[in-house]
């Protein structure tokens, strides 16, 4: 697990894991689905131009010698003041010649829709809550609208279209695209292949395999099998 293995770089502390895995999701730099951590496009955008212009601040070791440092700080046997002032100063340095060459990203995804006002492309943005459609045409028109992650899938219960949904914790999820008037959900992503067994809404079930919602039949590539 991601914790684990902060453990084993001498990376954090217990105090200090959760509030971390809560900011890179909550900056979306990461989502989870099916109990996994995974990159967005921002993340992995943000990632790369930290090793590029910052790789001595990204380095694992630098990161598990400056926790050395604030434990030192922390049992009295080192001044704050001077750890502070040999971390800042240098990074003050590079950060102000980073902001210098590092051209601005665009991190909008292009999509088939286009502006109903105005008949320009619209683009998936992400904002403070999360992802939404916007007009290209941009300022000149400020048309928004929410964006729907369509999975391919229809609702077991009602026959409308089944969405990706994102919880206020970042986690993923597939909900009715009728909520609240149907409030299908599940943590599991649906698969447009039938049950062979019933017919019904099949689900990813671990690696290479899926399983249905209805009799828990499991599919093994080719093979099947009823949960008893």
């Amino acid at each position: 697990t991601l914790v684990k293995t902060l453990e084993q770089n001498g990376i954090g502390r217990p105090s200090t894991y959760a509030p971390t895995l809560s900011t890179i999701q909550q900056r979306d730099y990461v989502v989870k689905e099916t109990g996994r951590f995974k990159p967005t496009k921002l993340g992995i955008i943000v990632t790369d131009l930290l090793r590029e212009h910052f790789p001595n601040i990204v380095d694992v070791g630098f990161t598990a010698q400056m926790e050395k440092e604030l434990d030192d700080v922390a049992q009295g046997d080192r001044n704050w003041v001077s750890v502070v002032s040999d971390f800042y100063g240098p990074f003050a340095r590079k950060l102000e010649g980073a902001e210098q060459r590092i051209e601005r990203v665009d991190t909008s995804e292009p999509t088939a829709e286009t502006c109903p006002n105005c008949g320009k492309p619209m683009v998936i943005k992400t904002g403070r809550f999360g992802k939404f459609l916007a007009c290209t045409g941009y300022p000149e028109c400020k048309t928004t609208k929410k964006y729907v992650k369509s999975t391919g899938t229809k609702c077991p219960e009602c026959g409308a279209d089944v969405i990706e949904k994102v919880t206020k914790k970042r986690k993923i999820f597939y909900g009715c695209s009728r909520y609240p008037e149907c409030t299908f959900a599940t943590s599991r992503r649906p698969l447009p292949t039938p049950c062979p067994k019933c017919g019904k809404m099949m689900v990813q079930y671990g690696k290479g395999s899926a399983k249905c919602i209805a009799c828990g039949a499991i599919v093994k590539g080719e093979k099947s099998e009823a949960n008893q």
